[in-house]
């Protein structure tokens, strides 16, 4: 690289007020972590949970894995990497999944062949078409961050964390406000691939699923090193875990939890191989002992669902069964497990096992493109066919009435609520809730109502009798 390419990269780097060597990219301090002589690993900020790329030297060239999400800083990270490694002849880009602050700056890597799983490009696809929403959720954030920030005071830790969050979320809006081109992974595969790259092999791993479709590991063994993506860590090193926060799971996500063990298990199995684990952001660690317990914890998952279904077992007996802090106590106060997380996870194993899929999702859908009562009456007559397509729970179908009440939907809410109580009328709760959704309406007389029938099934409730007291106007505490 020619010197004047060198000077380059200061276009964008700051010094510190004693004029030292720290290093700045768009306002945020640059990390770089060297792995080993050949393999270095770089990130922005001291607080924020950024993405960590990873840039490994092999003699055809050099192989990067991942991006920050926005092309400005990838630039900069770039020429970096490449005065770190002392050369510029990028070949590969490796995508662990497909998320935007894993892709974004793809465009900056366009010279160079870019892998990842099959599923990375649809659901580069998908962000952008939530690009509207995003940008609102954008917006708001940033403005609530900058609020904090003006009443934090200045010389304070909080400050220094808020002004780092405020300034990566102000580079987030404008990478998207821009819509720059995608640039997806070029060259694709699912289950396992082995690429060789000079003297280097990489060996990719589908384990997707748990974090997003398209979750990848990569093995390096001959630098003794495992990308896991954001999939797991069992050590949160700040107070902001950000993407590494959840192992679960997720809703709306495609599942092969046989192919993610067996590629788990091959990988276990490497462990002599393996000196290092590294997480997709650098605020996480993972431990042996740690992936060994999580990948323990989806067998034990996957294979008491299979089992129960086929022993007949409904879905709330598995819940029981498989209840975190009972079940799996070693793991309850693990970083990316909660009882939430836990739950989800059943639910996602018994849809994979039995074919069948949420009732709240599909009512919920329903109901907010304002379907005809007969739609709605179609799936609720299911509910105890012998092979019905649905599941029904009731704690479900009540959180989707309080998205509604959330988005200020009241109509829709009461709607849900309403249905609630059709499926389960012996619940002191459905009618606690239906009651709130009428109280928000204004029709205080059906909210009582309600509330008074909540009462007859549980009159212990607290949330029931201070509602009635409320609109009642009687003294507090009577």
């Amino acid at each position: 690289m020619t010197k004047r390419a060198w000077l380059a990269v200061t276009g964008l780097l700051l010094l510190n007020a004693a004029g030292a060597a720290a290093e700045h990219v768009a306002g945020l301090p640059v990390h770089i972590d060297r792995l080993d002589s050949r393999a270095i690993r770089v990130w922005l900020g001291d607080h924020i949970s950024s993405t960590a790329t990873v840039a490994i030297a092999t003699d055809e060239g050099v192989v990067v894995l991942d991006t920050t999400g926005d092309p400005r800083m990838d630039r900069e990270l770039r020429r970096i990497i490449a005065r770190e490694l002392g050369r510029d002849d990028f070949k590969y880009l490796i995508n662990t999944h497909e998320h935007s602050d894993h892709t974004g700056g793809n465009a900056v890597y366009a010279d160079c062949v870019i892998v990842g799983h099959a599923r990375v490009a649809e659901g580069m696809i998908a962000q952008r078409e939530r690009q509207a929403q995003n940008l609102e959720y954008a917006k708001s954030y940033l403005a609530e961050l900058e609020g904090q920030l003006a009443a934090a005071r200045a010389d304070s830790l909080a400050a220094a964390k808020l002004s780092e969050q405020v300034t990566r979320t102000r580079l987030t809006l404008d990478a998207r406000e821009s819509s720059a081109d995608l640039h997806p992974p070029t060259k694709t595969f699912t289950g396992r691939l082995d690429l060789r790259v000079g003297d280097t092999t990489f060996e990719l791993y589908d384990i997707g699923g748990m974090h997003s479709a398209s979750d990848i590991a990569v093995l390096v063994p001959e630098h003794g090193l495992l990308m896991t993506g954001d999939t797991m860590a069992d050590v949160w090193l700040t107070d902001t875990p950000g993407c590494l926060a959840s192992f679960m799971a997720r809703p709306g996500v495609p599942h092969d939890f046989p192919r993610m063990l067996a590629n788990w298990d091959l990988l276990l199995a490497r462990k002599d191989a393996v000196r290092k684990l590294v997480p997709g952001h650098w605020n996480g660690e993972l431990s042996w002992a740690g992936f060994a317990a999580r990948v323990d914890y989806v067998r034990a998952l996957w294979e008491g669902v299979k089992q129960g279904v086929a022993a007949g077992k409904g879905l709330a007996e598995l819940q029981r069964e498989y209840a975190l802090q009972a079940r799996f106590p070693e793991l309850a106060a693990s970083p990316g497990f909660s009882g939430y997380n836990n739950y989800t996870s059943i639910l996602e194993m018994w849809s994979d096992a039995t074919g069948q899929e949420s009732a709240a999702d599909r009512l919920y859908g329903l109901v907010e493109e304002g379907a005809a009562d007969d739609a709605i009456g179609q799936i609720v007559a299911t509910r105890d066919a012998n092979s019905s397509p649905y599941y029904f729970l009731e704690e479900q179908i009540n959180l989707a009435g309080y998205r509604f009440l959330r988005e200020e939907k009241v109509e829709q809410a009461i709607r849900m609520f309403r249905i609630n109580v059709e499926l389960f009328p012996q619940s002191w709760n459905v009618y606690d809730s239906l009651g709130e959704g009428m109280l928000r309406s204004g029709d205080a007389a059906a909210a009582a109502a309600m509330y008074e029938k909540s009462l007859a099934l549980n009159p212990d409730s607290p949330s029931g009798r201070e509602a009635l007291a409320r609109i009642r106007g009687e003294p507090e505490g009577r």
